[in-house]
């Protein structure tokens, strides 16, 4: 006797840009019998992020119940099917596979490009492995990482001297752009660059060292920047006016060991005007890690105006990194409390003097500590990963990478139910 829908509830769902993950309640009349349905929705196809789709679909269907999966993606099932043979006979045969498969279905993987993403998929879980930590195993996985082998190294240098492939630098290697550049080896991908509005018969007018850089939920949620030079302080008030940017982040002092950082791009008495835009400083709060500023941003054109508020912070010390996590930790809490509080919809720009090193911590924290709230999972190697795909060098140190996974669990002690 066949079986009728009866009724069906969404239990819970997490969204993500990437992709969603919903949980519905299926009870179906004539049996009464309740049926629990997981569907898994990828809105971005790219390499890391199928990876980390197909693990976590993969690891839900073997907690629960193994029942069969039911795939919509040709290259998923191939991917799938590799992933498992890998992990138990340390061999893969593509070919052979999708030979197999078009026996039972026309069309398994239509195109070539499904065909070489499937080998550059399988090839990232291969050198990458599965990095994805319960939280509340984390501090043993640090552990684990610091332990030295028999060369000297250790799980932690490899994780963050992982490499990617070389990207293109196009708009930022042109004459015109050069100079507008802190250093040569802290350049944005064309492909992620923040383009301003060109400006008519201005070469380079439309280029400014700054990268769009996903969230933990959503696309371009954040702008990675160097800190502006003399030249370039014109370039970043109008991308804070075109972006609808409205909160900065600056997270270096104006001069350390003895060199300019970031030049002073703000009026501390008097309004300012840089282009086409005024900027009006309002008040200026000075806490104990932090520092935080107000300027009222007007397009003198148009006479329209917004506030926008400047973090900085002030205990990162010139070398290395904090002694502690914690400033640091409520330092972006306040962040992003700050944005939530005022409802604000552009992105976060984030600068220190290059924009990878302190920028590369604050928007890898920013997304682990969402992910850990929300999953109580951490993957800092997938992260910091797929953040330099973005920009490149995010995370410049080793003792960054590592303050990182302190400050991962100096967040997790702070949760008694993760506390074991």
């Amino acid at each position: 006797m066949s079986r009728f829908l009866h009724f069906s509830t969404l239990v819970d769902s997490l969204e993500h840009f990437r992709h969603s993950n919903h949980r519905i309640k299926c009870q179906y009349s004539l049996s009464n019998c309740i049926t629990n349905i997981n569907y898994y929705l990828l809105n971005k196809c790219h390499n890391t992020s199928l990876e980390s789709f197909l693990l976590s679909i993969t690891f839900v269907w073997i907690k629960e119940d193994s029942s069969p999966l039911y795939h919509h993606h040709r290259a998923f099932i191939v991917i799938d099917m590799m992933l498992e043979r890998i992990k138990y006979e340390k061999t893969v045969d593509i070919y052979g596979c999708v030979k197999a498969l078009r026996t039972q279905r026309n069309f398994m993987v239509q195109t070539e490009d499904q065909y070489v993403f499937i080998h550059s998929a399988l090839l990232e879980a291969i050198d990458a492995g599965n990095t994805e930590v319960p939280a509340r195993n984390l501090l043993a996985h640090v552990k684990k990482l610091r332990l030295l082998d028999a060369t000297g190294g250790s799980g932690m240098d490899l994780e963050f001297k992982f490499r990617l492939p070389r990207a293109k630098y196009t708009s930022a290697q042109l004459a015109c752009n050069k100079g507008k550049n802190r250093a040569l080896n802290a350049l944005p991908y064309e492909s992620t660059r923040v383009p301003l509005q060109p400006i008519r018969g201005v070469e380079g007018s439309d280029y400014i060292n700054a990268s769009f850089v996903d969230s933990y939920r959503d696309r371009k949620a954040y702008i990675a920047t160097q800190s502006p030079i003399a030249k370039t302080a014109e370039d970043f008030w109008r991308m804070m006016w075109e972006l609808n940017s409205n909160i900065v982040v600056m997270l270096t002092k104006l001069v350390e060991r003895g060199r300019e950082c970031c030049y002073p791009y703000w009026p501390s008495e008097r309004s300012a005007r840089y282009q086409y835009y005024v900027v009006d400083p309002m008040v200026e709060y000075n806490m104990p890690n932090y520092t935080l500023r107000e300027f009222k941003l007007t397009d003198a054109r148009d006479g329209q105006s917004r506030t926008l508020r400047q973090f900085q912070f002030t205990d990162w010390p010139e070398q290395g990194v904090p002694d502690t996590c914690e400033a640091f930790i409520e330092f972006l809490g306040q962040v992003h409390k700050t944005k939530e509080q005022f409802g604000q919809d552009g992105p976060i720009t984030v600068h220190c003097s290059n924009g990878v090193g302190r920028t590369g911590v604050f928007l890898t924290l920013s997304i682990v500590l969402e992910r850990m709230r929300y999953e109580g999972v951490v993957d800092m190697f997938q992260t910091v990963r797929m953040l330099r795909t973005q920009r490149p060098g995010l995370v410049e140190t080793e003792d960054q990478y590592q303050f990182c996974y302190n400050a991962a669990l100096e967040y997790l002690s702070s949760f008694d139910h993760y506390a074991t």
